[in-house]
């Protein structure tokens, strides 16, 4: 029996664990039915005991783990995966379509194309039709001819754009590069020559990209760097065909100017003219050059003061500004928040400008489990979209969201110097960051020295390294590797914090019951097979710890906007008096002491009215450390508006004062907010309210609306996805 991904998922997730891995467990991680769990266990032993390795175990009430030989031999079984033993996806099927038709030699007919996906020729066409579909978003069209066969008509640079598109469809995130190469090399089986030659020119291509990287001072990501390779051998494969792309004349002026052009110029395209011997037009110079700048980077060193980043630099300060001004948050390292969210803007600025989508896996869960900041992030992405000229898509969004949501979570978080560890993500820069922060949030004991690209990582010393928590399946002889999700769920926080404890050796000192005594009972009364193995599994059984982190829900508005903290007063001599009359049922009922109260107005006579958040509506807070107790949120109503500067659109007749303890938890209660102040008739009518009573029940009628809205749009999407 065939994998496929999903199997190999499951199958490359039990090799990474050294315990016992319940049923449930599974559901959860990969969010499958228990039936269909069953299933892939039973493709998995069809596969192990294909390849004379011992089928998945299992011992009642502890769960499901693979033999010590067959945890060793199963990665390096699936790197080298023949392509007949592996079962496309109809997702990757239609990615190799496509990847075929692109560099085709020779005729490709419905025969041809049904060998290569090993599939029936009625799938195969449905794959065709799905795959036409496709190519029509790129104005793009599949055509077939008696003698040609079937081909891929069309602008080259729509074909281009389709060609980055598909190729993040047959790299699924997280696939190791050797697998994937070896995957693709079957495709030459009938032409010895090509086959052979595939490996060293892809190998070619990184070498090249691995100079370019030194030269410029930036690291790609290692799915980046990957991705950029085979693209660049695809359109090299396109030029030897006189297929070649052309270029605004504006637009390639000001690629000309950049550095990372003169380099390509003088050492990518030459080097590359050595493999696919052809003359590369100015023009496709300039478009190799938009790839290198789009590309993700893990790390960079250059200078952050050149010409061609200052207007970046300047919407990266108004986006942390806004951003800031938003959440009702204040980031204590400003300038680090800025430099980071630079780092990712430059690649993303010329991903949209030139049309090259960003390969973002993640981004339903981002703005699943992060979706307050991902609502915030949407909010200020106004200036980077100004600056390119183009709207920025919802994965780019997601990516940036990455950035302010990994700099909310370290924001008063610095981990003790105990136990040392590393982390592996080879994602970029924001994945990597909101992990780290997840990380040290989770552990007080240990300090999180380095994140590193898997290439790093292989030539990391790891003498003073403790374990290593990893996104991607890696191993290291003798060293601890724990993989998780690049999000953590809360499966693997529950996992991670009971796996690093029990590698702490007064791990049972946390509780009363000692594993080693256990184990000697059991001696006692049976016979043990495998000790180390059994103690491990003692040893996270008895350390249970309750994991609070994203179980339980952020407040809404109602929790925090209780009616005793709303007022209604016909209006304030000035704005001063009106934060304070505001602010007055917070201090009154101890949530903030009037430290708080002075903070506001100081913050206010100093940056201005900052405070104004939409027409009528002013939202002053100050810092949890300027006298917060507990969080909450009043609400004053003004029957006439009160101003804030001369200005007529700082006249304010709503003053929701907000007080919160932390950077996170108002975060919902604040998208809530936002999402009922959208409405002008909502605004409308809390102004015309005349008791606090009318005002908390018209906000709770609101926010049900909104709520009930979003659980059918909700629906709607799971009985999409799910039929």
């Amino acid at each position: 029996m065939y994998l496929d991904k999903r199997s190999s998922a499951v199958l490359l997730f039990l090799a990474n664990r050294n315990d016992y891995v319940s049923i449930r467990e599974l559901e959860r991680t990969f969010r499958i039915s228990r039936r269909t769990i069953y299933y892939d266990l039973g493709k998995i032993n069809a596969w192990l005991r294909k390849n004379d390795l011992q089928p998945i175990q299992y011992i009642r009430s502890h769960g499901y783990f693979l033999t010590d030989e067959a945890r060793k031999a199963v990665p390096q079984k699936l790197a080298h995966l023949k392509q007949w033993e592996y079962e496309y996806t109809p997702d990757e099927r239609i990615g190799w379509l496509a990847f075929y038709l692109f560099i085709e030699e020779h005729p490709l007919f419905l025969d041809d194309l049904s060998k290569k996906t090993r599939v029936s020729r009625n799938t195969t066409i449905n794959d065709l039709k799905k795959l036409k579909k496709e190519l029509q978003t790129f104005s793009l069209s599949l055509r077939f001819h008696r003698q040609k066969g079937y081909f891929i008509h069309g602008d080259e640079n729509e074909k281009r754009k389709a060609i980055v598109y598909f190729t993040s469809k047959i790299i699924p995130p997280g696939q190791e590069w050797q697998a994937f190469i070896a995957n693709v090399r079957d495709l030459f089986q009938k032409n010895v020559r090509a086959k052979d030659g595939f490996l060293k020119e892809l190998e070619e291509i990184i070498s090249i990209l691995n100079e370019y990287e030194r030269e410029i001072g930036i690291q790609f990501a290692d799915e980046a760097l990957h991705h950029l390779a085979l693209r660049l051998w695809l359109f090299g494969k396109r030029v030897v065909k006189g297929n070649q792309v052309t270029m605004d004349p504006v637009e390639k002026e000001i690629i000309r100017q950049t550095k990372e052009f003169q380099f390509a110029k003088k050492n990518i395209i030459g080097k590359i003219s050595s493999i696919f011997p052809a003359s590369f037009s100015d023009d496709e110079i300039c478009y190799v050059t938009t790839h290198l700048l789009s590309a993700k980077i893990q790390q960079t060193n250059r200078d952050g003061d050149n010409a061609d980043i200052r207007p970046l630099k300047v919407v990266a300060r108004k986006m942390v500004t806004d951003f800031q001004s938003a959440a009702c948050v204040t980031f204590s390292d400003r300038n680090e928040v800025e430099k980071n969210l630079l780092i990712h803007l430059k690649p993303a600025y010329y991903r949209i400008k030139y049309g090259i989508k960003a390969e973002n896996p993640l981004a339903e869960q981002i703005k699943s489990e992060y979706k307050e900041i991902f609502l915030i992030t949407k909010k200020v992405i106004h200036h980077f979209e100004t600056l390119v000229g183009k709207k920025v898509e919802d994965d780019e969004t997601a990516l940036i969201a990455l950035h302010f949501g990994g700099w909310l979570q370290k924001e008063g978080l610095k981990p003790p110097k105990r136990k040392k560890a590393l982390i592996v993500c080879p994602s970029g820069i924001g994945a990597s960051t909101i992990l780290k922060h997840q990380l040290e949030g989770l552990f007080s004991t240990v300090d999180f020295v380095e994140t590193l690209s898997v290439r790093d990582f292989e030539k990391r010393r790891l003498e003073d390294i403790d374990f290593t928590i990893s996104t991607v399946p890696i191993r290291r002889e003798g060293h601890i590797i724990i993989p998780v999700h690049p999000i953590l769920t809360d499966v693997d926080k529950e996992r991670l914090l009971k796996k690093v404890h029990s590698l702490s050796e007064d791990a049972g000192k946390m509780t009363k019951y000692s594993a080693e005594a256990i184990v000697e009972i059991v001696k006692q009364h049976a016979a043990i097979e495998d000790e180390e193995r059994l103690l491990a599994a003692i040893r996270e059984y008895l350390y249970r710890p309750e994991v609070s982190a994203g179980k339980g829900k952020k407040p809404g508005l109602m929790d925090l906007l209780q009616l005793p903290l709303i007022q209604v007063r016909e209006t304030c001599s000035d704005w001063k008096q009106a934060v304070e009359t505001a602010s007055l049922p917070l201090l009154q009922n101890g949530y903030i002491d009037s430290g708080y109260i002075r903070a506001m107005i100081r913050y206010i006579e100093t940056y201005g009215p900052y405070p104004i958040i939409s027409p009528k509506v002013a939202l002053p807070h100050g810092k949890p450390e300027d006298g917060v107790q507990k969080t909450g949120i009043s609400l004053l109503v003004l029957k006439r508006p009160v101003s804030f500067s001369r200005e007529e659109r700082h006249r304010v007749q709503l003053i929701f004062v907000l007080a919160s303890v932390d950077q996170e938890s108002h975060l919902f209660a604040l998208s809530q907010l936002s999402e009922v102040l959208s409405d002008p008739q909502t605004v409308e009518k809390l102004t015309e309210s005349n008791a606090p009573v009318g005002v908390w029940e018209l906000l709770r009628e609101r926010i049900h609306e909104t709520s009930q809205e979003t659980s059918q749009e909700t629906s709607m999407e799971k009985g999409i996805s799910y039929s």
